[in-house]
């Protein structure tokens, strides 16, 4: 279910502002549309002109958003005001998400925390017409849908010795492995989480499309849950942190377009053996 509804209107915790018949009215947006900062590599030549041309990446993405708090029915703007404050506080680490909405697009999110508010008390504030405004910071700077996108990979048992051109097998695990189409309808990359439920030892994950995939060692039970979350490169087993299960391989990802995921592993329960792929559309 969307967070929000009308256009033009934000959410953070748990709390929607602007649009039609808010108290709170966006003036404006800054930093939302458009590229974020970037890190480049770049280096001086020393005594010669111009810079060695390194790797340039994307930084963190920091939104402004002005907007004005007024009274509501028997609301004074104040106590308004004093709603909206209690929402827009510091995190000392994480984020929560920033849900929005700009025409032509769906409810969309970016995941922020908040590191400015600023407001002005003027003759307008007592007036019950306060201007602020709040600086979020993304430490990712994507944006993606709202809607959590799904896909589930399956482990099934070769008919004979078979070869796919696209060299969609993973020789010496003991098994053959279907692939699975993730989708990613943004126009950028985006980080799935995998849940995997055994039995299975010794699985593989891994991503066709880009030839990269990651080996993870050990026998895991149908009731053993391995979460491996693409993004932040975690993986934990039953909740807890297991990344020393990491045997070898390169953390992948899905680019914009259509990725090929496969799972495969031995000792597995055919149609039992399954691993869910949950991604959101990624934009920036």
């Amino acid at each position: 279910m969307p967070i929000i509804t009308n256009s033009y209107s934000f959410s953070f915790a748990g709390l929607t502002f602007g649009g039609i018949g808010s108290p709170y009215q966006i003036l404006s947006v800054e930093g939302l549309e458009g590229l974020p900062s970037v890190r480049n590599q770049d280096d001086n030549r020393g005594y010669q002109d111009g810079m060695f041309s390194g790797r340039d990446f994307l930084g963190g993405r920091t939104i402004a958003i002005t907007f004005q708090t007024f009274a509501s029915g028997a609301t004074s703007a104040q106590t308004n005001f004093n709603t909206i404050q209690a929402k827009l506080l510091p995190q000392t680490s994480g984020t929560t998400p920033l849900y929005f909405i700009l025409p032509p697009s769906g409810e969309q999110f970016v995941n922020a925390r908040v590191r400015v508010l600023r407001t002005s008390v003027d003759p307008n504030y007592t007036y019950g017409m306060i201007t602020s405004q709040v600086e979020f910071f993304c430490p990712d700077p994507n944006y993606y849908d709202s809607t959590l996108q799904t896909a589930v990979m399956v482990v099934s048992d070769p008919p004979g010795r078979t070869y796919n051109r696209t060299y969609n097998l993973v020789y010496g695990s003991g098994s053959y492995a279907t692939t699975t189409n993730i989708v990613n309808s943004g126009w950028a990359t985006t980080y799935p989480t995998i849940t995997l439920n055994g039995p299975i030892t010794n699985p593989t994950l891994g991503n066709t499309t880009t030839g990269e995939y990651l080996l993870l060692s050990g026998t895991f039970a149908n009731t053993d849950s391995l979460v491996i979350d693409l993004y932040n490169k975690l993986i934990t087993l039953n909740g807890v942190s297991a990344r020393n299960l990491l045997s070898t391989g390169t953390w992948f990802a899905a680019p914009a377009g259509t990725s090929q995921y496969y799972l495969t592993g031995s000792l597995t329960t055919l149609l039992l053996t399954t691993a869910t792929v949950t991604w959101y559309n990624a934009y920036i």
